[in-house]
């Protein structure tokens, strides 16, 4: 079982196995699932006609995230929300986001995206991916299996490592889902990381599925990953890839650009400089789910999610997108690197 990860063919039937445009089909897994259903814009009412952004008194201004450079030209609008490119670390992010009371009250109370997560058609692909992550990680960990997930949501991916005998801890500021993780038998923490007394060492293992792209100063939670893990310990991290190629030709049609709950738009360079900024050593990088269905309708001419155009061409395959880190999520797999001796 651990040299699957070894073999290109296998490695890459492990992640189409999971990619719901390849299983299902962009549409019917997007109807499925309630995504065409989906309210998309939670805060349009409070956009100023005048300058098409969100009130000024709702949002604060940030440099860029990763290296603190100031904003560089402006990409788009989208849903009033402005999106950069940073000049110094290529990084997109929205430079003017919600304040943290108003970020903070969104996410405790938000549930349109947990009842997505919740949908059978969701779960069947959720399990697979989480399967695949956790049989990556344990390729590289040796000994201890403890595990704290970071932004666990429904708790499907704390389920699945217990039953796999991980020592699982969820962290999750969702009232409802935090409520429900506890009702499971999960051990819950319903804070931020930086406020919880974690022992340094604590874990070997901490996981991010699909969380870093929401937070404002996401260099925080990775100096707490750090911290808490020991010294052959692994973070792993999955986020949606600026770099895919279907973000390349929908641009603000992508629906991984929401700027009131994505803040952060990662591509493989970004990752891996914010990352090694924080002190880790990258073991593995490479991107999962294609979303070659919102690309061969876009190209087809219709509706990225809901057409159902033929493909486009036969070189769009699985393989070539993923080999070239264009497939629409980056999974990094990364290990603290040595601390210095005092």
């Amino acid at each position: 079982m651990l040299e699957w990860h070894k073999d290109a063919q296998l490695r890459l039937d492990r992640k189409n196995a999971f990619d719901a445009s390849l299983v299902v089909g962009t549409a019917q897994f997007n109807r499925d699932t309630g995504r065409d259903r989906m309210a998309r814009q939670p805060f349009a009412k409070f956009i100023d006609p005048t300058t098409g952004l969100i009130r000024l008194d709702m949002t604060r201004a940030r440099n860029c995230p990763v290296c603190g450079a100031p904003p560089g030209p402006g990409l788009f609008v989208k849903d009033g929300f402005r999106h950069v490119r940073c000049q110094e670390c290529e990084l997109i992010y929205v430079s003017l986001i919600l304040r943290e009371d108003i970020l903070i009250q969104y996410w405790r109370e938000e549930m349109a995206w947990k009842n997505i997560l919740k949908s059978q058609p969701q779960l069947d692909m959720d399990i697979l991916k989480f399967g695949y992550g956790l049989d990556l990680a344990s390729i590289y960990l040796n000994g201890s299996r403890d595990l704290l997930d970071i932004g666990a949501g429904n708790g499907d991916f704390v389920l699945l490592a217990q039953e796999r005998d991980w020592r699982a801890v969820a962290m999750e500021l969702n009232l409802e889902s935090a409520a429900q993780l506890e009702k499971s038998g999960i051990q819950v923490i319903v804070k931020p990381l930086e406020l919880v007394d974690i022992a340094p060492g604590s874990f070997s293992l901490v996981t991010m599925w699909e969380v870093l792209e929401h937070l404002t100063e996401p260099k925080n939670i990775l100096y707490e990953a750090r911290r808490i893990l020991h010294d052959e310990g692994l973070l792993l991290i999955l986020v949606p890839n600026a770099g895919s190629l279907v973000t390349r030709l929908l641009h603000e049609r992508s629906d991984t650009f929401g700027g009131h709950s994505h803040l952060n738009h990662f591509n493989p360079s970004s990752l891996r400089k914010i990352l090694e900024t924080m002190g880790f050593e990258i073991l593995e990088m490479e991107t999962v789910i294609t979303e070659l269905g919102a690309i061969n309708n876009h190209l087809g001419f219709e509706d990225p999610y809901l057409g159902e155009a033929p493909v486009f061409h036969p070189f769009l395959t699985p393989g070539f997108l993923h080999e070239n880190l264009l497939g629409s999520r980056l999974l990094a797999l990364a290990r603290p690197t040595p601390r210095a001796q005092p």
